[in-house]
């Protein structure tokens, strides 16, 4: 496998995605100085300041050249060759920003030639613009042979960055020609072996630079960098850091190398007195605020930690460990909105990156917003080896969604990851129990969590004794981690859910209660408690719970959205005044794109798409390279008919967000509206590329591919996620998925089957239902249904409670005409969950075909009860008013179906049907009218005929 090494280990402040710190820097140390001419006295002119700043670059005193280069500029600022020189200055400095601005100035003032040609290419790879680098100077070659051997030197780092080392080769070669002696390209060499894998050649390279070069600090540095690629002992790479830096103290890269190392070997002393020098020899430099800051927060230095992120940031903006480090600064300053925003921007140029999507589910978890958190999460999840934190944040999600054995699944896997973690052993005493040991696998367990200051021993045990249904043990386990921790609100609240899932409503909301008095804040006890008053059918006393957050923490933006989402559900609110909310939102934050993109959301649902595109624009223009608001102007493009202005915003997502999908699967979507299934299927070739092992990457270009019928695309990617993953089921589902859509049942089934056995070889313990639907349901499609009965036999007897299942099978035998069959499983369902409205729906339109008016009407009521306002539920209603002869009050019903579906004909028809009866015979007429002109398109145009001869 390639080994590539960093110029400066553990950070790369180079903004490029794809090559961060990987042979930049190598470029930025060749041939500075050899083309610079020695001057004369030192004078008070400016051509005198010029040349005593052509001095200290000579010495390489960078910092005294640039003081020199501005007094010149302020006596002369038509001095082209000092502004060049001042941009040369400043990048050696680290100040990428301000040599760009210099070197744009110098040709502009006519400075031109192979040495600004140069350093041109070097502020391109910087500034991660390596595409554009590559286009303006990927063919070409510069006549002096310094200046030659700089750019190609820099062209290397760009071809490292695209992974195209053949070009990478070829230019080091090049460079090698035009300057065979010059230390700097001999080094860009050495790094281009590493990242060919050659690492032992690399070394021997190094030995023979310092035979010839002592002296050469670049050099003692880079065999730092090598040792610790080859796990040398650290006291070997601590010594050639150190020499690297006895020779030349602004060597960076040396400083940082040192740093990590000490901090890796434990020396805190030492690594702080290296993090003092490193301020001292390079104090504006991208990774000295990077190091500064970390022992700042480390030592509670939250204003100083503050200040040098903040300046980390305005160098490196899309840098990913930049971004992590204000994450935990504002994080550790409680500013919890602006911790997400950083780790989510993180994550939208580094998907993969598994510590952002940890400390960004933690925060949402925090939140109370367990999905999210769960879905943020899920990539780090499905990486070929996730990482032990993931898996048990994964776990603690999953106990809060009351998904216990999901839970300890979790922790069982971390097992895997690190057997000598506390999880692992977890883990272990979790397989003893799924394995029958119960007794000794909870005493470990118990064990553990009394040993253990963390709670993962404590969550793991809590959640085996909540489903053994062990009430007493459960919560002695709380109160043992209560113990730990005493001012934590996570004790009550599952004391709560406890309580919940027992039935113990009261005592429920008693422990959410006091959850809510230890942390204020905390939005998973008011989400709990405003679910349970919904479920009493007490919105407006559900919305007091985020008061309650908001009067705790006025900055709580998660707590204000959620109950406006909840007054918009319950209509507690106007949405223009809900509009008018978000705007003043989205204004006060402008860096969130949420509060925005729910206002827009609203407008669209108004069709008030000319504010909506309005207040997209304006979050643009405000944040112009915000994605999320690139994204929104472009779904209202799409809405209002500007394709082509769609294209180029989803186009500008794809080009900020290169390592995210969204821009691809964006376009895909609005060409495959457009009919353009070509362009679509490109779209997805490009977004599948991109992450090719992310499942729910994957299940989405599977799902578009088949709807757009290019099931060759979709079954190119569920290879490639088998591949990548060969003991993760969902690449066999969705292979599956495609056969079926090809109507090859035989490959459905074997490819289904392939991932049950693979969920079973994993002991998973919750059921896939989602999997066994489209088992069963295939092989009802071939024909096979014997199997299939035999199938459901099984699965119901195996899962008990999965009330989809039944669900499914309801539906199944619905459309096979089985009228009684399907309302024993939508009674089943209903006897699973009480509230299942749909199931409660399904059975009133039975017993209406039964002839059964009294119980028809119980049941829509029931449902609609259930989920107010929802159009089939409201015309499964005015059909049993209709049947009890309630005529008047089913016309009320059956209009406000049609107000919130107006493009269901069939709603219509009942209507039409409605007036009919009442006698109201201009409204049928105007209802059939509107049917009668849809043609052909609505397949009952018979009865429409009938109804209209029926009132002439």
């Amino acid at each position: 496998m390639s080994r590539k090494i960093q110029n400066g280990p553990e950070l790369g402040f180079t903004q490029h995605a794809a090559g961060r710190g990987r042979l930049a820097r190598g470029a930025t140390a060749l041939a500075l100085g050899s083309a610079l001419l020695l001057a004369g006295c030192l004078g008070d002119s400016a051509q005198d300041l010029l040349k005593s700043a052509k001095e200290h670059l000579d010495k390489k005193d960078h910092k005294a050249a640039i003081i020199q280069l501005k007094n010149a500029l302020q006596k002369d600022d038509t001095l082209a060759e000092a502004r060049f020189l001042l941009a040369r200055a400043l990048l050696d400095s680290g100040d990428v920003a301000g040599a760009t601005i210099e070197a744009d100035k110098a040709r502009a003032q006519g400075y031109s030639g192979d040495a600004l040609a140069a350093l041109q290419a070097r502020l391109l790879l910087m500034q991660g613009k390596v595409d554009e680098l590559i286009g303006q100077f990927g063919n070409r070659h510069l006549a002096t042979a310094v200046d030659e051997a700089d750019l190609q030197s820099t062209l290397v780092g760009a071809y490292v960055a695209k992974q195209r080392l053949s070009d990478a080769r070829a230019a080091a070669n090049a460079a090698v020609r035009a300057a065979p002696d010059s230390v700097p390209v001999r080094l860009i060499n050495v790094r281009l072996l590493t990242s060919e894998g050659k690492l032992k050649d690399a070394q021997e390279e190094v030995e023979r630079v310092l035979a010839k070069s002592p002296d050469a600090g670049e050099a003692w540095l880079l065999k730092g960098e090598l040792q610790v690629l080859a796990e040398a002992p650290p006291a070997e790479s601590i010594a050639s850091f150190r020499k690297a830096l006895s020779l030349d103290k602004k060597l960076v890269g040396a400083h940082a190398g040192l740093i990590n190392l000490l901090m890796r070997t434990g020396d805190k002393a030492g690594a702080k007195e290296a993090v003092a020098a490193m301020k001292t020899a390079a104090p504006q430099h991208a990774q000295t605020f990077y190091y500064a800051a970390i022992f700042a927060l480390d030592a509670g230095q939250l204003k100083e930690a503050t200040e040098l992120s903040q300046s980390l940031l305005k160098i490196a903006p899309n840098n990913e460990r930049a971004l992590f480090l204000a994450g935990r600064v504002a994080q550790a300053n409680g500013d919890l909105r602006q911790a997400e925003s950083h780790f989510a921007k993180l994550i939208q140029g580094t998907p993969d990156s598994s510590a952002a999507r940890v400390a960004l589910a933690q925060l949402q978890l925090r939140g109370g917003d367990n999905d999210l958190a769960m879905t943020t999460l899920q990539p780090a999840l499905d990486a070929k080896t996730p990482s032990s934190e993931a898996l048990a944040l994964a776990a603690e999600i999953r106990l809060k969604q009351g998904q216990g054995a999901e839970a300890e699944r979790y922790l069982a896997r971390a097992a895997e990851t690190n057997p000598n973690d506390v999880r692992s052993r977890v883990g272990l005493a979790l397989n003893d129990i799924q394995k029958g040991r119960d007794a000794q696998g909870v005493a470990a367990l118990r064990k553990l969590a009394a040993d253990d200051k963390g709670t993962v021993a404590d969550i793991a045990l809590i959640s085996v004794l909540i489903r053994k249904k062990d009430d007493a043990g459960a919560r002695e386990a709380i109160s043992a981690m209560e113990r730990k921790d005493p001012k934590s609100a996570t004790a009550p609240e599952l004391r709560g859910r406890l309580a919940l899932l027992r039935g113990d409503r009261a005592g429920a909301r008693q422990q959410l209660a006091e959850a809510v008095k230890r942390e204020p804040t905390s939005m998973t006890a008011a989400n709990s408690l405003a679910a349970m008053d919904l479920q009493d059918g007490k919105p407006a006393e559900a919305v007091k719970h985020y008061d309650a957050v908001l009067k705790a923490d006025p900055r709580n933006q998660r707590a204000e959205m959620a109950q406006l989402g909840l007054k918009l559900a319950n209509k507690l609110i106007e949405k223009d005044d809900a509009i008018k909310r978000l705007t003043e939102l989205a204004k006060a934050h402008p860096d969130d794109p949420v509060p925005r993109q729910a206002a827009v959301g609203l407008l669209m649902e108004k069709k008030d798409l000319k504010q909506a595109l309005s207040m997209a624009q304006e979050g643009v223009t405000a944040s112009p390279d915000k994605p999320e608001l690139i994204d929104l102007l472009g779904q209202v493009q799409a809405a209002s008919g500007d394709r082509q202005q769609a294209v180029s915003s989803f186009n500008k997502v794809a080009t900020l967000t290169p390592r995210s999908p969204l821009g691809p699967l964006r376009l895909a979507d609005l060409y495959a509206q457009a009919g353009d299934k070509e362009a679509a299927a490109n779209a997805l070739k490009r977004a599948q590329a991109i992450a090719p092992t992310d499942a729910e990457l994957v299940r989405k270009v599977v799902e578009k591919s088949l709807a757009i019928q290019r099931p060759d695309i979709a079954l190119l990617a569920t290879k490639g996620l088998q591949t990548a993953q060969p003991k993760f089921g969902l690449g066999w589902k969705l292979e599956g998925d495609v056969a079926r859509s090809r109507k090859d049942w035989p490959a459905a089934v074997a490819a289904y089957r392939k991932a049950d056995q693979l969920a079973v070889e994993a002991g998973g313990t919750v059921p896939n239902t989602e999997l066994a639907i489209a088992l069963h349901g295939v092989l009802i499609q071939s024909g096979k249904t014997d199997e299939a009965a035999a199938f459901a036999s099984s699965w119901t007897s195996k899962y008990k409670q999965d009330a989809l299942f039944r669900y499914h099978l309801g539906d199944v035998a619905l459309n096979q005409g089985r009228n009684e069959a399907a309302e024993q499983q939508y009674q089943a369902v209903l006897a699973m969950n009480p509230e299942n409205a749909a199931a409660a729906n399904n059975i009133a339109w039975l017993r209406l075909r039964a002839g059964k008016a009294d119980d028809g009407l119980k049941f829509a009521e029931k449902a609609n009860q259930l989920r107010p306002g929802v159009p089939p539920y409201m015309d499964t209603l005015a059909e049993a008013l209709a049947a009890k002869g309630q005529t008047a009050k089913a016309i009320e019903v059956q209009q406000a179906a049609v107000k919130q579906a107006p493009t269901v004909p069939a709603y219509r028809l009942r209507l039409a049907q409605l007036y009919v009866a009442g006698g109201n015979k201009s409204d049928a007429q105007a209802e059939l009218k509107r049917l009668a002109d849809l043609g052909p398109s609505f397949e009952q145009q018979a009865e429409v005929q009938k109804l209209q001869a029926a009132i002439r």
